[in-house]
């Protein structure tokens, strides 16, 4: 099926999906808790034919196949890597068979899941890794029949760009593409991002459909359709579970039945949904009362959002004349910046962080990296990828990656989460189309600048020809045209002055003839020249009259700010003065030194430091003063500089027992107070963590023999059945960084083996973590087979499907996620664990 064709067939109505595969099995007996569903295409083709024949005979429009977890990494976890083109061949020739055996017409959608695995920095596989395993399960798929490809159940960003890059290699750009995530109750991914973060992104990469699926009930996955069909005009998909899982007479049940289902069903197509299936713990009675009621709907009308957007780690921004004027700063760029230089010369990335971190807090909503050091000695492709992961340690706002290389461009790509801008392609023919093809294939927007093979114009009406080029290329090559920016390029005053009214008058011509945004380099103006902050003010107050949509400058320039808000208000970006006369009012009409609003501010931990306070300039420091940076820099998962404040410590005689409890610990529980209020994510917990281990295994040598303060011990797994890990090895990173002693025992663990060694090393706690439906039963087995025992400990059960009330149900004490692990974990010895 071609992409047109597929629009054309969500237009005719809203369709309905079909439903679980692996909890249907798992009901009817033909799956055991633990087993690879998948690998009953090969074993049971039977049965997974019967089960797509019941959904088509319920009205399924469309078919998924039994591939979820059938990709090289996901099969590795059960011995069949080698699998992976028959699990996937099979698995299509399966629906294949139920389509036409049932006389009806239904499109298959070839079904790819996660890895199971986070990507680099924080797991073991890298993007281009990750992208290459999409494709080869997507290549399959494709090659036998399938009409859709759906990458569903995703809950990481970064992943679920890799699958989609590497299913738009397989397929090219004919099949379409629909991306489902799973959110927390909270509505967010696993690393953090918000529903509109996803639908920008996912938008940027030009899916065809964007999905929610599995994690919650009807009633959630309504919220999150709500806040994406005002973002996005890409069409919705909703395939939520029967609700969420409970324990009942030992079984996991789901407490939706097909009719209290379908009474969603409504609200879900007025939310914006224009395919409705179901997830964990659905049936063919419950699609069939779906597929009655959807008859019968009609979907909403999809209309384009009047703004432009971009996304970073968690968080959006809005760009229109609607919103506030958004400042990207411009601040991480080695030109003229000799420490910045240095740094990235010998590839420490601190400071990168802590001037995206500083910037934002000073009210940049975007931030510019430049890495561009031109040394014969240093690539700058390596250099753009390391500052890429570093900025994003540091925030969570969208990133301009600045280059005109497009080898370095392509790095910081695969390095960036979320939807960013490039910075940027000229009107080189070569250049531009190498750079828009990066732009489409990536899912980023993209700035143009005004020059070609000629140069720069000397008139407005040479730049505006350049900038439509630039427009058509980008559209003929799939960019959207509200991701595409136009920046006439602002000279220096100082090189000729009438060459600013060029400027300006480009941006005017620009605006109003082509539509797009447009972006300029503030400071350039006043460069070379004396009182810098004045000419670059009143340049950007000429520039923001003229149409200007983006500034690139410094966010801490004096009166910035006061120009901003004044100039929103009288172009009418400020309706009704609303923010103007609120920042006034509070700070006084003296004026502000940073945004007023804080757009898509990230709040940082302990405040940014000074660049030149490194640890090659410790002597000067009082012990209080290294304290307090090592806990800085461990908070932000910063490590090129633990090591010499480590050693400086020692030195100057403090004990390792007492870094580990006043920095290591304090530093933890920082970062487990930010997570708990939703101010930071998993990825910078994860990144705070690694760099905690790696200052307990520095002050190691240094603690005597006993002395190493451990809180108490736990035995860890994952229970019989299910391989999934990430979350289990997340408790138990954190754990030992808050002082206890962990025993983990990996996943896929049996009962026997947990409640023995429980007792063989005399535990304080046994944690068990379970990610799927049909393994919780396990947990409750681990519970009575402990008290069988005699073994009096507590157990603190977790994991995404497990809630409090089931863990009350088995006897057990519950944790939503790896910082309330720890912490009920202390409150456990701290009152004895009953």
């Amino acid at each position: 099926m071609k992409r047109d064709e597929f629009k054309r067939y969500l237009d005719q109505g809203v369709l309905a999906g079909d439903g679980a595969m692996g909890t249907f099995l798992q009901a009817q007996g033909s799956l055991k808790a633990g087993d690879c569903p998948d690998v009953l295409n090969l074993t049971h083709p039977e049965v997974v034919r019967s089960v797509h024949g019941k959904y088509v005979e319920a009205g399924s429009r469309i078919i998924q196949t039994n591939t979820f977890s059938a990709n090289k990494v996901k099969l590795d976890s059960f011995g069949l890597s080698d699998k992976v083109w028959e699990i996937n061949r099979f698995g299509m020739e399966l629906a294949k068979d139920a389509i036409s055996s049932h006389s009806r017409h239904c499109l298959i959608a070839g079904t790819i899941g996660p890895t199971g695995q986070l990507l680099s920095p924080f797991g073991p596989l890298s993007f281009s890794e990750a992208e290459r395993v999409f494709w080869d399960q997507a290549r399959v798929l494709i090659e036998g029949g399938a009409d859709i490809l759906l990458i569903e159940t995703m809950s990481d960003l970064h992943e679920a760009k890799a699958a989609v890059v590497g299913a738009k290699r397989a397929g090219g750009t004919s099949i379409p593409i629909i991306c489902s995530f799973t959110y927390t109750r909270e509505l967010r991914t696993l690393t953090g991002a918000d529903p509109e973060t996803v639908a920008t992104t996912l938008e940027g990469l030009g899916v065809d459909a964007i999905g929610v699926n599995c994690g919650f009930g009807p009633d959630l996955a309504r919220e999150v359709l709500k806040r994406q069909y005002k973002v996005t005009d890409v069409p919705l998909l909703v395939q939520p579970n029967a609700g969420l899982p409970i324990l009942s007479g030992g079984k996991t049940v789901y407490p939706l039945g097909p009719e209290s289902f379908a009474e969603y069903v409504e609200s879900l197509v007025s939310a914006g949904a224009n395919i409705v299936g179901g997830c964990c713990g659905t049936t063919p009675a419950h699609i069939r009362l779906v597929a009655d009621i959807l008859k019968d709907c009609k979907p909403l009308p999809r209309q384009k959002p009047g703004f432009s957007k971009s996304a970073g780690t968690a968080r959006t921004i809005y760009i229109g004349d609607a919103f506030p004027t958004p400042v990207a700063g411009e601040r991480i760029n080695p030109t003229g910046r000799k420490n910045l230089a240095e740094a990235l010369r010998r590839k420490e990335f601190h400071m990168v962080a802590n001037e995206a971190r500083n910037q934002v807090n000073e009210g940049a909503s975007l931030i510019d990296v430049n890495v561009g050091l031109r040394l014969p000695e240093v690539q700058e492709s390596d250099l753009m990828e390391g500052a890429v992961s570093a900025a994003q340690r540091g925030v969570s706002v969208p990133l301009m990656i600045d280059s005109s290389d497009v080898t370095t461009l392509e790095k910081g790509l695969q390095a960036c989460r979320g939807k960013p801008i490039l910075n940027s392609a000229s009107g080189r023919r070569d250049h531009l189309e190498q750079v828009t093809d990066l732009a489409a294939k990536y899912g980023a927007a993209l700035i143009g600048l005004t020059l070609d093979e000629s140069g720069i114009p000397a008139n407005p009406e040479g730049r505006l020809e350049i900038a439509g080029r630039i427009v058509e290329t980008a559209l003929t090559r799939g960019i959207r045209l509200e991701d595409i920016y136009i920046d006439p390029l602002t000279m220096t005053v100082g090189a000729g002055q009438d060459q600013l009214l060029v400027t300006l008058e480009s941006l005017r011509l620009i605006k109003s003839n082509l539509g797009v945004k447009t972006v300029l380099g503030i400071s350039n103006v006043s460069h070379g020249m004396p009182g810098r902050d004045w000419l670059n003010n009143t340049f950007l107050v000429m520039a923001l009259g003229a149409g200007l949509d983006v500034a690139i400058v410094n966010p801490a320039q004096p009166g910035l700010w006061n120009v901003i808000l004044a100039a929103d208000v009288l172009t009418n970006k400020d309706r009704q003065a609303k923010t103007y006369l609120s920042a006034v009012s509070s700070k006084g009409h003296n004026g502000l030194h940073k945004s007023p609003k804080g757009l898509e501010r990230y709040p940082g931990l302990a405040g940014g430091k000074r660049e030149d306070e490194s640890s090659r300039t410790l002597a000067n420091h009082t012990i209080e003063d290294i304290c307090d940076l090592l806990v800085h820099d461990l908070t932000l998962g910063e490590t090129d500089r633990i090591e010499g404040f480590v050693k400086s410590l020692v030195e100057r005689g403090l004990s390792a027992t007492y870094i580990i409890e006043n920095c290591v610990i304090s530093a933890m529980e920082i970062v487990g107070d930010e997570y708990q209020q939703g101010t930071l994510f998993l990825p910078q917990l994860l990144l705070a963590a690694e760099a905690a281990q790696r200052t307990f295994h520095m002050l190691r040598p240094y603690l005597e023999q006993g002395s190493e303060p451990y809180r108490g011990k736990v035995v860890l797994a994952t229970v019989k059945g299910d391989i999934h890990d990430i979350g289990k090895s997340i408790v138990s990173l954190l754990l030992q960084n808050h002082g206890f002693l962990v025993i983990d025992l990996g996943k896929d663990v049996d009962g026997e083996l947990i409640v023995d060694v429980a007792i063989s090393e005399n535990a304080d706690i046994i944690g068990l973590s379970s990610l799927m439906t049909t393994t919780m039963p396990e947990m409750a087995k681990v519970a009575e087979l402990a008290r069988s025992k005699g073994l009096n400990v507590p157990i603190l059960v977790g994991g995404a499907v497990v809630t409090a009330e089931y863990a009350e149900s088995i006897g057990a004490f519950y944790a939503p996620d790896a910082n309330q692990a720890v912490k009920v974990a202390k409150s456990l010895l701290k009152g004895g664990g009953t």
